[in-house]
């Protein structure tokens, strides 16, 4: 019958070979995949497709061996213990990119290319700090803490101590979000909204271009503000007075103005090392006085 025919001896050995066949082509199949991969596991290290070298370009301020340290060991170890991260094919570029924008605050903007077969370059472009952010009035110059700031007015690093004028000082509480820095760090946030910033920076250059040397800028709480300027006589900075509720075209033209009177023009360029204040707060006056 065709019962006795499906379970023959002939055809069970038959379907017994079958699956032993079955079984052995796995476990080759197995044991062919396991060591290609062990294969590409083990070659994914070898020098010729590894990052032999890493670049560092642009740095001025940043150390670049401290950014080829954080590159490194970014490379070492292996995906899932197989893959070599050091490879040529598979090193984290994107996770390499994001990390270094977050360990150097000082990178403005940054990029990751892999050049020839063994080597890394990373090229870099650092934010200017062309003003330092001292805290919000001035101390004793030793005692300082200061943080540079970009064009914008943002705090991003922190300033080694540097003696004398060599960078332009804001001083002030932060208004970006009515906190006081020492309530925490001020890393990371603006010393005053941006156009307030920009406006004052304006301010500051204009200042120079009519013949004063401003070297520090205090926002006062109460809304009266103090530009200092350069002194190189070593008894006290002369000083120029404004409102946070001035209008800052408008005192510069005054200010312009006055020094366009050769008298005026005269006095503060003669008793320049005298001088004490010049004041712009009240409108179209400029007000000035010298020590004794």
């Amino acid at each position: 019958s065709m019962r006795e025919i499906l379970t023959s001896p002939r055809v069970i050995d038959l379907r017994r070979k079958q699956k032993r066949g079955r079984i052995r082509l796995a476990i080759l199949l197995s044991i062919f995949v396991i060591s290609l991969i062990g294969g590409l596991a083990y070659f994914s290290a070898h020098p010729r497709v590894t990052i032999q070298t890493i670049e560092v370009i642009g740095t001025e301020i940043i150390n670049a061996p401290e950014v080829e340290k954080e590159v490194r060991d970014m490379l070492t170890g292996r995906y899932f213990y197989l893959f070599s991260r050091a490879n040529t094919f598979l090193y984290p570029r994107e996770s390499m990119y994001v990390h270094l924008l977050d360990a150097f605050p000082r990178i403005e903007s940054l990029a990751v290319d892999r050049t020839g077969m063994n080597t890394v370059r990373i090229t870099i472009v650092e934010r200017i700090g062309s003003h330092l952010y001292c805290g919000i009035t001035p101390q004793n110059e030793i005692d300082e803490v200061c943080y540079f700031i970009n064009d914008d007015g943002y705090i991003f690093d922190h300033a080694p101590y540097f003696s004398g004028d060599l960078y332009f000082k804001f001083y002030g509480p932060l208004t970006d979000d009515g906190v006081t820095p020492s309530d925490g760090s001020p890393l990371g946030r603006h010393m005053l909204l941006v156009d307030r910033f920009h406006e004052l920076v304006r301010f500051m250059n204009g200042l120079e271009s009519i013949g004063f040397n401003p070297v520090g800028l205090s926002m006062g709480t109460d809304g009266n503000n103090t530009i200092t300027l350069f002194s190189d006589t070593g008894v006290g900075h002369p000083v120029v007075m404004f409102r946070n509720d001035n209008d800052l075209e408008e005192i510069l033209e005054n200010l312009s103005a006055s020094m366009k009177k050769p008298e005026f023009r005269g006095e503060i360029q003669s008793k320049y090392s005298t001088l004490l204040y010049v004041d712009l707060r009240f409108t179209n006056k400029v007000l000035y006085k010298f020590r004794e």
